[in-house]
């Protein structure tokens, strides 16, 4: 089974399919790598496609101490994934927690996403924080538009 090695040694198992520009798909907290199949089969044509499964996803990896996951990982780990496979700059889609790690990734590694497409990001808000950052809607900059 193929895996690569995050840099704090948790191995993450990995598939990949096709060639060409290369995809990386991060799958959602219900999911794992298979969650992408029919993705995969459609892009592989045309793609280098990348599935891997998150720590604690066997076989990936389960690490027993919590420290050992955190949002920071979670985006890392998509870093790592991308350096042992050594790919410079990948489109990177991810569904939920996979868009959450996604769009984290885009922030701080924007040099090595060609884009990223972000499906259902994130797992909600506190109540006390829903207002703490304003909402646009793409064809308006009205904040009270989108309240």
């Amino acid at each position: 089974m193929p895996h690569v090695t995050a840099d704090d040694g948790i191995r993450l198992y990995y598939e990949e399919t096709g060639r060409g520009i290369p995809v990386v798909f991060v799958h959602e907290f219900a999911g794992d790598h298979r969650a992408w199949e029919a993705q995969v089969r459609h892009f592989a044509r045309n793609y280098r496609c990348v599935t891997y499964n998150a720590r604690g996803y066997p076989p990936s990896a389960v690490p027993k101490d919590g420290e050992r996951y955190s949002q920071e990982r979670a985006r890392d780990d998509i870093r790592a994934v991308l350096d042992a496979l050594k790919i410079d700059k990948a489109h990177v889609v991810g569904l939920s927690m996979g868009g959450f790690a996604t769009l984290h990734f885009g922030f701080t590694y924007p040099d090595r996403a060609r884009s990223l497409v972000v499906g259902g990001c994130g797992y909600g808000a506190a109540p006390d924080k829903r207002r703490q950052r304003p909402i646009y809607s793409p064809v308006t900059t009205d904040r009270t538009a989108c309240s």
